[in-house]
């Protein structure tokens, strides 16, 4: 988080972008969301199972569409209804073939905080970009929320006993990536809900539709990994979703 801070700092200097006090709570509220949810992330996939855990995440979408239909009023129409509920079939058939071992009876409970802490990050992000962000603080926002999650990150840290992982290169570097990565893909976030001229009840969907096939296509060309067939409907329902939703947008 702290390597995104930084990233968003040479990006768009927080001390250039005027008054940021409006931005504060919501920033730190998210800060720590991002914090609370990884770790609630390590437990389900520990105690529940990767694929609960990955349906559990991707599907609090639908919380997110829902938000955006009765509070903002966004409307997408048929087709877009019919591209999210591909979307979210897409979601969960590619995400639920990836471990036969995943059980929903198995503590539950942290997927279903995964589900509704995924929701409120998506929600906040929302929310903040539609009463609060200017274009003069839309890059500035993701830094700010980095930051202050950071920040909660490095007290936990502090109050724990082993940080060996601190002294492998391996940490650093991969939290670097992991940090420049995180940054961008909120800017974009931000930047989408404000032009893309899509309603966020449309961006969301498209987002988790772009998850799927560049992940699905990236663990294909690196790792070697072949979807089964559960995985390539659940790949097929997303494109058909990616299209509907394009041209109920248009």
């Amino acid at each position: 988080y702290f390597a995104a801070c930084i990233c968003g700092s040479i990006v768009a200097p927080p001390w250039q972008a005027g008054d940021l006090s409006p931005l504060l709570p919501s920033a730190a509220g998210l800060g720590m969301l991002f914090i609370t949810i990884f770790y609630v992330t390590g437990i389900s996939t520990q105690q529940s199972g990767v694929a609960v855990t990955t349906v559990a995440s991707k599907m609090s979408l639908l919380l997110t569409v829902l938000f955006a239909v009765f509070l903002y009023h966004d409307r997408p129409g048929a087709l877009g209804w019919m591209g999210i509920g591909l979307a979210l079939a897409g979601v969960a058939l590619t995400a639920m073939d990836r471990d036969p071992t995943g059980s929903l009876s198995r503590a539950w409970i942290w997927p279903v905080v995964l589900f509704f802490g995924n929701a409120a990050i998506d929600i906040l992000i929302n929310w903040t970009q539609r009463t609060l962000i200017t274009p003069a603080t839309e890059a500035v926002f993701p830094t700010l929320a980095f930051a202050i999650g950071g920040t909660f990150g490095l007290v936990y840290i502090l109050r724990t006993r082993d940080r060996s992982a601190f002294r492998m290169p391996a940490t650093w570097i991969g939290g670097t990536v992991l940090g420049v990565l995180n940054y961008t893909a909120l800017y974009f976030v931000v930047k989408a809900l404000a032009h893309s001229g899509l309603a966020s009840s449309s961006v969301y969907p498209l987002v988790n539709i772009g998850v799927i096939l560049f992940g699905t296509g990236f663990s294909m060309l690196l790792f070697g990994e072949r979807p089964r067939s559960m995985q390539y409907i659940g790949i097929a329902c997303s494109l058909v979703a990616l299209v509907l939703i394009l041209m109920a947008a248009s």
